[in-house]
Parts: C-alpha cells; sequence; structure tokens
C-alpha cells in the first residue's frame, strides 16, 4: 500500500499536507484521506497534528474521513482513545479505516469495540468499499 502523495494529486481538492509518515487532504468528492506510509510509528503528537490539519481542511464543515494504513503501522499508548474522542468527532461525520495485515485488524477491531468512537466507523480490506461506505455520509 506504499504510496507517494504526488499519486493523489488529482483527486486532491486542497493541498496536500506532508508529514513524516503520512498525508492528508481533502478529495473531490468531500471526503478527507488521510493517508498512511508503510512502517509508519503514530505518536500521540501525529494524531493532534492529524486533527488540527483536518480541522484546516474542513473549515468548520464535518467530512466523512477515509484513513488508509500502511503495512506494519504502530501508534503510540493512547492514539487510540484520542481519536475515538468528541474533539475528532467535531471535523468526522464518519470513518472508514482501510487495513492491510493481521495486526493492524487486531487493533482496528479492539478500537472499534473498546474505545467505541463517538462516530460511525467501520474496518475495510479495500478502498473502494470503504468510499462506497462512506457515500452515505456525503452531503
Amino acid at each position: 500500500m506504499s504510496s507517494t502523495y504526488h499519486s493523489y494529486t488529482s483527486l486532491a481538492a486542497s493541498k496536500i499536507f506532508h508529514f513524516p509518515g503520512y498525508f492528508i487532504f481533502l478529495r473531490k468528492d468531500g471526503i478527507i484521506q488521510l493517508q498512511m506510509e508503510d512502517d509508519f510509528h503514530g505518536t500521540i503528537a501525529d494524531a493532534k497534528n492529524m486533527v488540527t490539519v483536518m480541522k484546516d481542511i474542513s473549515q468548520t464543515k464535518k467530512h466523512p474521513v477515509l484513513v488508509v494504513y500502511g503495512k506494519y503501522n504502530t501508534f503510540e499508548q493512547g492514539v487510540r482513545e484520542y481519536i475515538a474522542s468528541d474533539e475528532v468527532s467535531g471535523v468526522s461525520k464518519a470513518d472508514a479505516l482501510v487495513i492491510e495485515g493481521l495486526g493492524l485488524r487486531v487493533l482496528g477491531n479492539a478500537y472499534l469495540k473498546i474505545n467505541k468512537p463517538a462516530r460511525p466507523s467501520r474496518l475495510f480490506n479495500e478502498v473502494q468499499e470503504a468510499l462506497k461506505w462512506l457515500e452515505q455520509f456525503r452531503d
């Protein structure tokens, strides 16, 4: 799933915000996409930065969010709790999480069952499945 942000320029309606390990942009279809690179280890600081960028992109309007994980992504303790919080719900209408690999699937299921995000959230194997599900949350 490794990719560069340059391959997404035709989908982007906003600037593509690139950071070490991930990038974020508003798609032309009104969905915010968070794309993580392979081997990215997410910290609380990264999670807060992601939310800040999404708030800037959204301009106070909630959008569906597509999160595409790379291979072997890991996250610092506390990241799941923060991402499930009401603060993130102020930006996201719904989250579609595209996950590859058993380790991330276990973490994703724990996130949904234990952290219980404050907005509709679902795991997917494929981006197209996730986009189809997010359609119901678009304006």
